[in-house]
């Protein structure tokens, strides 16, 4: 017998470990970096006292922390996206330093980009690195909203 059953059980929990973590690997792979609904609507914008004020059009939060590898290419893509949009505020926030602002927000990780509509409420947030367009469409929709809503009064 080459394989006796103290070796077998081994072998059975390696392979048990080894499912697991690629399961929660695709699960990361497929739900990181995609817009998700908004987490609620308890907390409007203009509740959260941030200093600046909230763009006409969409206001975009992306909490950072120190030692975030990504957050500097998310700006960049943020940044360029908007860049000859003045209607759209684009602000970072140090999730550390304001520890009890991204708890407020259930910001859980870093980096997360949160979506405000013109009314100051939560239009949704991406966690993780962005999907290309993702950030594009999710501003054409807030801005859509706003056209129809305009449009109709």
């Amino acid at each position: 017998m080459l394989i006796d059953n103290g070796n077998m059980n081994q072998f059975l929990l390696i392979l048990l470990v080894i499912g697991l973590s690629t399961a929660f690997g695709f699960f990361l792979h497929f739900t990181r970096g995609k817009l998700t609904n908004k987490y609620s609507n308890e907390v409007q914008f203009s509740d959260l006292k941030l200093g600046f004020e909230i763009g006409k059009k969409a206001t975009i939060l992306q909490f950072k922390t120190q030692y975030c590898s990504i957050c500097p290419g998310v700006k960049r893509q943020i940044s360029e996206l908007i860049k000859n949009d003045q209607d759209i505020s684009f602000h970072e926030i140090d999730a550390v330093e304001k520890i009890d602002l991204a708890r407020r927000l259930h910001v859980k990780s870093s980096p997360t980009v949160l979506f405000f509509n013109e009314d100051g409420l939560e239009e949704g947030r991406i966690i993780g690195a962005p999907k290309s367009n993702e950030i594009r469409n999710t501003l054409e929709k807030i801005t859509t909203i706003k056209m129809e809503k305009t449009n109709a009064n």
